[in-house]
């Protein structure tokens, strides 16, 4: 039998989980492997990814992953000196077989030289080995913390039209003041940019966002289990970059006034955490009443965090004319 151990993820260091987040998952690959040895609020920091705010105008359970994934999986890497290759695409196409086949042979190629893989399980999950002889891969579950096998020909049929995996292959060294300065740059590319991929009809990203959540709870036609798995999402991600500006703060001490924003902003979107429920019966009006002013305190914190960073970085911002977002 050929099985494929990733010997460099023993289950003490880092404990069987289905990822809730594409940070997540880059986390357990990149740490594993030895290629990135900071907090995770470091990781979500300087990938920019705790920065993205993409939501569903009715609050939708999706709203967490409403992003560009094949634009910002590459630009996540690539801040942090990451090589990587991606496949993705939706399952239903005549060709997605061939795609399918490649991927395959791809993800085995990379269990072989110990790096696992990021492949969207309807949710992010990291593929850690596989087993030919039975012709399945492997991941772990975040409830049971059982490892739940995945067949090769199974790969990428999700419950949901899509499919994706991204695979880690080396590591540049990169200065990381310059991958703080630039995460921050990208910070403000995503509070001020809506992201193409999205109809603006449905969908609404960076500051415009709070304008969107604003309207729907005001209007009350949100969807509650999604409102309160997008609030919660954002309030873990709105922590990371409160924790990740302070300790940027070490290598660029410009940034205390911006790190005192996102304080602040974590501090808020904590608020918000507290006067969530996922049973929609346990989200009276007066509770939604309360939560309309943490909100537009947090439009008002997150803005200010925004405008802090322009006006640090200024030049670089303007000199990207049009495109912040470029590198």
């Amino acid at each position: 039998m050929n099985r494929t151990e990733l010997d460099s993820v023993p289950a003490a260091v880092h404990p069987p989980q289905l990822s809730h987040s594409y940070v997540d998952a880059m986390y357990q690959v990149l740490s594993a492997n030895g290629w990135f040895t900071m907090p995770k609020y470091m990781l979500s920091g300087m990938t920019a990814s705790c920065f993205r705010l993409s939501l569903h105008r009715q609050l939708h359970r999706d709203s967490p992953m409403a992003y560009n994934w094949m634009a910002e999986h590459t630009v996540a890497a690539d801040l942090i000196g990451i090589v990587s290759a991606q496949a993705a695409g939706f399952h239903f196409t005549p060709t997605f077989p061939l795609y399918q086949k490649q991927a395959i042979l791809a993800i085995r190629k990379s269990l072989k030289q110990g790096t696992g893989v990021i492949c969207w399980k309807d949710q992010f999950v990291v593929i850690t080995r596989s087993d030919d002889q039975k012709q399945v891969f492997c991941y772990n579950e975040i409830s049971s913390r059982a490892e739940l096998e995945l067949p090769y020909d199974q790969l990428g049929r999700n419950v949901g039209p899509y499919w994706h995996c991204q695979i880690f292959e080396g590591q540049i060294q990169k200065d990381i003041r310059q991958v703080i300065r630039e995460s921050f740059i990208q910070a403000v590319y995503k509070a001020e940019v809506h992201d193409p991929m999205l109809p603006e009809s449905q969908y609404a990203c960076g500051l415009q966002a709070y304008d969107a959540m604003l309207d729907a709870l005001s209007r009350s036609t949100y969807d509650a289990a999604g409102a309160y798995e997008t609030l919660v999402f954002y309030a873990a991600s709105k922590k990371d970059a409160s924790s990740y500006t302070r300790a940027a703060c070490e290598y660029w001490p410009e940034l205390e006034s911006t790190a005192s924003h996102y304080e602040r902003l974590s501090a808020v979107y904590h608020e918000i955490a507290a006067l969530l429920s996922p049973d929609a019966s346990h989200t009276p009006a007066l509770r939604q009443q309360r939560l309309l002013p943490l909100i537009r305190e947090a439009k008002h914190t997150e803005t200010e965090a925004i405008q802090s960073i322009r006006l640090l970085l200024r030049e670089p911002i303007e000199n990207r004319f049009h495109d912040v977002g470029l590198r």
